[in-house]
């Protein structure tokens, strides 16, 4: 069980660190890196570090630039995680630790690009690993005392990513997720829709209702369960939560944040389920009549709280039978009563822990000694992460908050830039209820036009183009695009200096656009002139759909961003002042590894990022399986 938890790790490591830098944070990129790091600071390494914790800060030790060094750290995670995929003997404490670091120097620097909760959630996963992965492998390594308490740590994790997303869509009061209509607009309102996405949206409403309902089993009622004395309820809620992701994964382009969750999941199996391996001992006739209760309890109050009925008009009716207030009061009891329940739940698995290693250990006594201070380290740093995990996640709710010891807030502070815990809630309003908003760039030779459409790899643009399959790539710029949309491009500095690199035809910027975009504009490239229009987008019903056969109808709302060209001084200025021109970089001065980093980037530039992904992961599989 440790060792396939580990092992996935490693998979979703790979995936979060293949994606180009360069593009995005180089010196002529969209958000330069050296200018959010203040490479003049003469300040001591280490205290720079505890400030902002980023190995980047020893760029100029290797004589690179920023964001070659953040090039460099990328490629060294990919490679430690390869090879810890088809040599598992690598697979320790150590190599985890600095995976871990060099996620968290990439992340610092990331802006607005890096600063997603998945992004948050391996940072913290990543942290958990270096508690849960062995000090040294060994082949001849078994499961130690310390092993279950570490890896209780990634199920209260997977609870509290649960459970406050399920509340947080309740305590948003977002009316579409109050009369259970979310998922009659998600499909095609999400960031990059997936292809099955379109087929999905055409379901009847009274389906998307009864999704809801149970999206909001599975995230907030079945999270209870995973502490759960007996094993068949804690196995039923952790096939809840994979069937949950798997929908989303197939419905959604969210990279490799679903993957993760599915991995947080093995903390839910042991070896027998997971092994398939044989056991005589059968579930006791008190297991099978309380996993009996339990699921009938789910059921009524599954029934009388969301008035779920079978319709005259619609095959089955749900609606919310509870009030907001309600709610308030309940999740009160909630949080308080998860808060108890983990305590509760990590001491007994603690004491289990140490029965096992004061009475059954068969070990030597030089053994038993290493193991019993292993068992006291251990205990302390998981103690130390249950107990400040607890404040961001009291944020639920406020009463809770305020009741908790001043200590844990004070801990937390103290490590809070180094984001070994975090609060979750993902999807905690519904956006695009009128229809997805889209911003469209368009660029032209002329102040008048016409102008052309401007062409992105994955989002949504041209009518007849659907939305790619790309899990577990995240396209970066394609997301910010979606976010983009739901405000105003004052809000987005990045956005105009994407607009000034394509003016000025920055072909590492280029790089992210769709690659017919040279035959698309001819002569015309580059633009002189862009402008942004602001379209809202949606779903074509069945019947546009069999005749036009395009996934898409958009319509026009309003401009979004002005007419600019790369000599509007105005534009420029405003550049400057967001630090994204005219700051200076680190010297380059080890050209050849700066230039072994080029080579290195233009292969794995040389197909599309998931396939990239892809093809690594096989590759490791297969590696594996011959050795």
């Amino acid at each position: 069980m440790y060792g396939s938890y580990i092992s996935f790790c490693l998979h979703l490591i790979l995936c979060a660190n293949t994606r180009l830098f360069k593009w995005l944070y180089g010196p002529n990129g969209i958000l330069p890196s050296h200018a959010t790091l203040g490479i003049q600071d003469k300040r001591h390494f280490f205290d720079k570090f505890w400030e902002n914790p980023t190995l980047l800060h020893l760029a100029p030790v290797f004589g690179l630039t920023v964001s070659y060094c953040m090039e460099l750290f990328a490629l060294t995670g990919i490679l430690l995680s390869f090879l810890g995929l088809v040599y598992q003997k690598i697979c320790n404490l150590f190599i985890f630790f600095t995976l871990w670091l060099l996620y968290l120097s990439l992340y610092k620097v990331g802006q607005t690009f890096l600063h997603f909760q998945w992004d948050i959630m391996l940072l913290e996963s990543g942290f958990i690993t270096i508690v849960v992965a062995p000090i040294l492998f060994s082949e001849k390594r078994k499961t130690t005392p310390r092993d279950q308490l570490c890896f209780w740590l990634v199920k209260w994790l997977l609870f509290r990513l649960m459970f406050a997303s399920g509340v947080v869509k309740l305590t948003s009061k977002c009316p579409t997720w109050w009369n259970l209509s979310a998922l009659t607009v998600h499909y095609e309102s999400q960031c990059i829709p997936a292809p099955l996405a379109w087929y999905l949206h055409q379901s009847p409403v009274w389906f998307h209702k009864l999704s809801v309902v149970a999206t909001y089993v599975i995230e907030i009622a079945l999270p209870f369960l995973f502490f759960a004395p007996f094993r068949k309820l804690r196995l039923f809620s952790c096939y809840g939560q994979m069937l949950l992701q798997v929908m989303i994964i197939a419905s959604g382009n969210y990279n490799f944040f679903n993957l993760l969750t599915i991995t947080f999941c093995f903390s839910l199996m042991d070896d027998r389920h997971l092994f398939g391996l044989q056991n005589n001992k059968k579930a006791s006739a008190m297991e099978n009549t309380v996993t009996g209760i339990t699921l009938g309890l789910l059921i009524y109050f599954t029934v009388l709280w969301f008035g779920i009925d079978l319709g005259k008009e619609v095959p089955v009716h749900s609606e919310i039978q509870f009030s907001a207030k309600d709610f308030e009061r309940a999740l009160k009891l909630a949080v308080a009563t998860s808060i108890a329940i983990g305590a509760i739940s990590f001491f007994f698995t603690a004491c289990t822990s140490l029965y096992d290693l004061v009475f059954r250990s068969r070990s030597s006594l030089f053994e038993y000694i290493l193991n019993v201070i292993q068992y006291v380290t251990y205990f302390t740093v998981a103690c130390f992460l249950f107990g400040i995990s607890l404040v961001p996640y009291s944020t639920l709710d406020p009463a809770t908050r305020t009741s908790l010891p001043v200590f844990l807030n004070r801990w937390h502070g103290q490590f809070d830039q180094f984001h070994l815990t975090s609060s979750y809630g993902l999807f905690r309003s519904m956006t695009g209820v009128n229809g997805r908003p889209e911003v469209i760039l368009e660029g032209a030779t002329e102040l008048q036009g016409p102008y052309n459409e401007i062409s992105f790899k994955y989002k949504p643009g041209q009518i007849e183009r659907p939305c790619p399959f790309i899990v577990p790539y995240q396209p970066r710029l394609d997301w910010q695009m979606w976010f983009a949309a739901l405000g105003t491009y004052h809000h987005n500095p990045w956005l105009v200096s994407l607009t000034y690199r394509i003016l000025t035809n920055e072909s590492d910027v280029i790089n992210l656009l769709d690659s017919n975009i040279y035959n698309e504009f001819e002569e015309d490239w580059p633009p002189k002139y862009i402008k942004g229009s602001l379209y809202t987008y949606k779903y074509t019903s069945s019947s546009d759909h069999s005749v036009t056969d395009n996934s898409w109808k958009r319509t026009r709302v309003s401009d979004y961003l002005p007419i600019f060209s790369s000599e509007h001084e105005p534009l420029i200025k405003y550049l400057e002042n967001q630090r994204i021109l005219g700051q200076p970089d680190l010297t380059l001065t080890n050209t050849l590894l700066a230039s072994f980093l080029d080579k290195v980037w233009v292969i794995c530039s040389a197909t599309e990022p998931h396939i990239f992904i892809w093809a690594l992961l096989v590759s490791a599989f297969v590696v594996t399986r011959l050795s």
